[in-house]
């Protein structure tokens, strides 16, 4: 069977992973490449059908395009797009491990089905300048499955009301860390989550120096079960207890720096006027995030409006904003007691 996507026409074949639902997630990945600098080599380390090395070398223009898969009926579909988008590439039939560790490439991207991380060490000794990955596995990342996150990625989290922050921060830091071993930094160009699936692209410095400051954007989240209070705190800094009187739960690593690189996302958006990318443009770039419904169920309260609160809290002098991936989650620097004297105070007048 031959579908369309993009700019680009693939032929699909039963055995051969391809995967529609995660057509929106290639759609923003296209978007993000267009924008970089330079696309020089692209490696497309789990290929299946090629779809995103090919939406790569056709829609934006790198010079070399890699395809691998173990599966031999896989690269024998991936020649057979190639032909079919009248184009050419490197294509591998072996265990990306074994490619990454004989070779480095400029751009590699790591869309396994599943968990990154029996690709995370040989994809950061093979990386150059960009890492794009993709993890399925979210629930070891923002706490319903506590034990996979401390056996694959060695990050401590349980489920809290913004379980997708900490989720996308996990799985940078433990980018950050594996990094790190190479003496090689991080800048996070864009992230998201969504559905099932959490999608990471960052820029890769090879370096002492950055592979130092990487790391010190790594800290934990405390969280109060009690009270739904929260603050984060850098390695080696801690606070044993919460203001009400209750043990912060502490879970990490996990990065504490950007989320985004503001100017990349700003020319997402002069190609796209895309409401998804509009909406990590206006998410503010802290860790801070409050769910409201879980904060009104604590209180007794009706849950308020996004909008009315993220206004109010800037007539009080702060910061807020909404969040890509929830619509009851709100981002502030302003304290927990003060977004608490907010909600008594509009449910008291609403």
């Amino acid at each position: 069977m031959i579908i369309s996507e993009g700019k680009v026409k693939i032929k699909v074949e039963e055995g051969v992973f391809y995967n529609p639902r995660m057509r929106f997630c290639r759609d923003l990945d296209v978007l993000v490449w267009s924008c970089l600098d330079d696309r020089r080599e692209f490696l497309d380390a789990l290929a299946g059908t090629g779809i995103r090395g090919i939406r790569a070398k056709v829609e934006c223009g790198y010079e070399n395009v890699i395809f691998n898969d173990r599966d031999e009926r896989a690269v024998e579909v991936i020649r057979e797009n190639l032909k079919l988008n009248g184009i050419e590439g490197e294509v591998y039939n072996k265990d990306a491990n074994v490619l990454m560790r004989e070779r480095r490439f400029w751009h590699i991207d790591l869309d396994p089905f599943g968990s990154p991380s029996e690709f995370m060490d040989s994809a950061s000794y093979s990386v150059k300048r960009y890492l794009s990955v993709t993890a399925t596995d979210t629930s070891a990342f923002c706490g319903s499955a506590t034990e996979s996150g401390l056996r694959k990625y060695f990050v401590y989290a349980e489920m809290t009301d913004v379980y997708h922050e900490i989720g996308l921060r996990a799985l940078i830091g433990y980018v950050a860390k594996e990094l790190a071993k190479y003496e090689k930094g991080l800048e996070v160009l864009v992230c998201w989550a969504k559905e099932h699936y959490y999608r990471v692209h960052v820029r890769v410095r090879k370096s002492l120096r950055a592979s130092k400051d990487s790391v010190k954007s790594l800290g934990y989240m405390l969280y109060c079960p009690n009270c739904l209070n929260r603050d984060f705190v850098n390695v080696g800094e801690c606070v044993e207890k919460c203001e009400c009187g209750s043990k912060f739960r502490i879970y990490g690593p996990i990065w504490l720096g950007s989320l985004k690189d503001r100017g990349l996302v700003e020319r997402m958006l002069e190609k796209s006027n895309n409401k998804f990318v509009k909406a990590i443009y206006e998410e503010l770039d802290i860790p801070m995030a409050y769910n409201l419904h879980a904060l009104s169920r604590k209180l007794k309260i009706n849950p308020p409006k996004v909008s009315s609160v993220v206004e109010g809290l800037k007539e009080m002098g702060f910061k807020a904003s909404r969040v890509h991936y929830s619509g009851v989650v709100v981002k502030t620097d302003a304290k927990l007691k003060d977004l608490i004297s907010l909600l008594n105070s509009q449910n008291r007048l609403g």
